[in-house]
Order: structure tokens, then C-alpha cells, then sequence
């Protein structure tokens, strides 16, 4: 056989093989489409997100409360403070102690 010979039996064996690759390609969108194939697939990679994300929260439970607690605070942010000052406005000015001469010689050193 020739080179010339080889190479066209080549080809035609390539060329039979890429159209039962496409024959293939047409039965399987012909039963699905493209557009059925991206919605099964965005609903499969969101699904095992969720299920990462479960798996996460489950392994990190305190982590998990944290964060809640600390969006929960941050939403209610200007109730909880009205709720604050409200309370120390209650409790009126907070008179300071008397001195205490005791103390205040405590800390003197002595002498030597």
C-alpha cells in the first residue's frame, strides 16, 4: 500500500468514527436538550453547595451562632442602643466615691 493509499484509509476511518461520535452527540441532545442539560446542571452544583454548606455548619456549630448573633446585633443595632441609653439615663449621674485618705497614703513610698 502506498502512503497516498494509507492516508486516505486513515481518513476515512477517522471520518466514520467522528460520525458515530456525532450521530451520538444528535441522539443524546435529541433526548435532552441544551437547555434542559444547564438547568439539571445548576440544580445538581447547587444542591451539593447546600449540602457543603450543611456539612460546614454542622462541623462549626459555635462559629455558626457567632455569626447569627453578631447580624442579629447589627441589625438591631439602634434599639439596642436606644435600650442603653435609656437604661443609664434611668440610673441618673453616677456620684463619685468619697477619697480615701488610707488609699492615697498606700501608695506613698516610704522613707528611708
Amino acid at each position: 500500500m502506498s502512503g497516498f493509499e494509507m492516508d486516505r484509509a486513515n481518513r476515512k476511518a477517522a471520518w466514520s468514527l467522528f460520525e458515530g461520535r456525532l450521530a451520538q452527540v444528535k441522539e443524546d441532545l435529541a433526548a435532552r436538550g441544551i437547555k434542559g442539560r444547564i438547568v439539571a446542571k445548576a440544580k445538581e452544583d447547587a444542591l451539593a453547595v447546600a449540602n457543603e454548606a450543611v456539612a460546614v455548619a454542622k462541623d462549626n456549630k459555635g462559629l455558626v451562632a457567632a455569626t447569627i448573633a453578631a447580624l442579629l446585633a447589627w441589625m438591631f443595632r439602634e434599639p439596642l442602643f436606644n435600650l442603653l441609653k435609656s437604661r443609664r439615663d434611668a440610673q441618673g449621674d453616677v456620684q463619685p466615691e468619697p477619697a480615701n485618705d488610707d488609699f492615697d497614703e498606700a501608695l506613698e513610698e516610704p522613707a528611708q
